[in-house]
């Protein structure tokens, strides 16, 4: 009864806990309603949620043992879910890791490293499934427990070329929305999305965050919570990250490494045979001529265009140049983001 209350014009969870609030009671409520809207029956909707049923998707109401519990700390919290996957991981210690969809290479690296260390010490990565970060920070739990939470429904994924991922996590993780099946995602059910990542969270990890980013809203539900925020800092001259140095700067934990969490909100969990390293160890490369040691010298986790670098190192003959470079890329030293640009590795 409830998912045909929701499916009414005009009907969302802040007008449904304000009606239920006044009854106590959710049949009374639903009388009230179909009252109102002149609801028949609910034969139909039963039926739709059975062969939703059958296509492995089922709906947690609020009132079940299996509703996750923190989502009650929302005062829109979502009466419903739609989950597809192994819905026990909603009982799971969880961590959110987000951020922005045109990410960097050491942005993607950082996350990756990040979601897997964290999900081997036994949190569960929470994440939205988008380009980007919240596709790294997926990808680097996928040897343990993550849960995607999409703008749409269910069955409805945007964007389209994380499918491979999407298919993954619906076998072995979690997807879930508060949006019913056939529900495409629209720009503005993406903050409604952010609010359900923060509350299933114990603690979010920002990770390169415009200052116009769905990211920063997403921490900003947690404030309303009072979870802890931690941002990832980044380069002063990098657009993509203004809005993680901002959260530093308005209090949020500097976040380098995986342990700056764990300490913050340690769980008792066993793991074996693990050691804990800092996400961003200290590289080992040895140049072996001087050249190579000036190229480094130059480079940073910025970008850098390699022309700019010729110029830097116009003393030593361009063909030796890139000689060395190829070198330095092929232990890693040196990556390039793309074909003029180079950072260190």
């Amino acid at each position: 009864m409830i998912y045909q209350i929701l499916k009414l014009p005009g009907i969302g969870p802040v007008k449904f806990w304000k009606d239920l609030n006044k009854t106590k009671d959710i049949e009374a409520t639903f009388k009230n309603f179909q009252a109102k809207f002149n609801i028949k029956s609910t034969k139909n909707d039963d039926l739709e949620i059975e062969n939703y049923t059958k296509l492995g998707i089922s709906c947690i109401g609020f009132w079940q043992n299996n509703f996750p519990k923190q989502l009650k700390r929302l005062h829109d919290a979502p009466p419903l879910i739609w989950t597809k996957g192994c819905v026990d991981l909603l009982q799971h210690p969880q961590i959110a890791i987000v951020g922005g969809r045109n990410a960097s290479f050491h942005g993607i690296k950082f996350a990756q490293n990040l979601s897997q260390e964290l999900s081997e010490h036994g949190y569960t990565i929470v994440s939205g499934l988008a380009r980007g970060i919240d596709k790294a920070a997926h990808q680097g739990a996928l040897e343990k427990h993550t849960i995607a939470v999409l703008a749409g429904g269910v069955d409805k994924l945007y964007p389209k070329e994380n499918t491979t991922l999407y298919e993954q996590m619906c076998q072995n993780h979690l997807v879930i929305s508060e949006m019913p099946p056939g529900v495409e995602p629209t720009a503005e059910l993406f903050p409604r999305r952010n609010r359900i990542i923060a509350a299933l969270s114990s603690g979010i990890c920002i990770i390169e965050a415009a200052l116009k980013s769905g990211s920063l809203l997403t921490a900003k539900y947690g404030l309303d919570i009072g979870l802890p925020i931690f941002a990832c800092p980044g380069h002063p001259y990098d657009p993509r990250t203004k809005g993680s140095n901002q959260l530093i700067k308005d209090g949020a934990f500097l976040l380098d490494n995986a342990l700056e969490v764990i300490e913050q909100i340690p769980i008792k969990v066993e793991v074996k045979n693990q050691t804990q390293q800092a996400i961003s160890p200290t590289p080992t490369y040895r140049p072996a001529d001087s050249l190579s040691q000036e190229i480094i010298n130059f480079l940073s986790h910025t970008p850098v265009k390699v022309e700019d670098l010729l110029k830097h190192l116009a003393h030593h003959p361009t063909e030796q140049v890139l000689v060395t470079l190829s070198e330095l890329e092929l232990t890693r030293t040196i990556h390039r983001p793309s074909t003029n640009l180079l950072v260190l590795g």
